[in-house]
């Protein structure tokens, strides 16, 4: 009986681990946004339809994994998606997306298949089209809706050289 209950336990253990890993190293993630506020982190990942193409009425699906709430996976609130970390679309098609952030409307972003035929977001950074890995946002105070953020840092790989680079946005 005791090995009966450590091995359920061991499987069950095993398949919670899989399902925590999956949900931030998953192949659909194109790029996550950090805070410096606290640990949670904005997920940013592909939406396909059934032949493999880009959903074309919402390509990107965006939800937060609450690291301080045990990983909890749950959707923007209406107010970030509108004024904060949603995106608002420029143009869409089934095999390319071109949009903003909410917040941010000084850089435009791309989704679009890399060299190796997966779908990834593009930007220009430095005159040079990268490869959107991560952003941080440093905020250091402020209100709801006016935080004072001093930088952000755009991590990126350059698309010709694959070399990585960080960029600092002063916005």
């Amino acid at each position: 009986m005791i090995k009966f209950i450590l091995k359920s336990v061991l499987v069950l253990t095993f398949g919670l681990l899989v399902v925590g890993f999956s949900s931030t190293t998953s192949s659909s993630s194109l790029f996550s946004i950090v805070r410096s506020k606290d640990a949670n982190e904005i997920f940013y990942t592909i939406n396909l339809d059934n032949s493999n193409k880009l959903n074309t009425e919402n390509p990107i699906n965006v939800y937060w994994l609450k690291r301080t709430e045990n990983n909890k996976v749950e959707p923007l609130s209406w107010i970030q998606n509108k004024f904060a970390y949603g995106i608002v679309y420029l143009s869409k098609s089934e095999n390319y997306a071109k949009f903003r952030f909410a917040a941010y409307d000084k850089r435009v972003f791309e989704l679009k298949k890399n060299k190796h035929n997966e779908f990834k977001v593009f930007t220009i950074s430095e005159n040079k089209e990268v490869e959107v890995n991560r952003i941080y946002i440093y905020i250091t105070g402020g209100t709801f809706w006016i935080p004072e953020i001093p930088k952000v840092e755009l991590y990126a790989t350059i698309s010709e050289t694959d070399k990585k680079m960080k960029e600092t946005i002063i916005p």
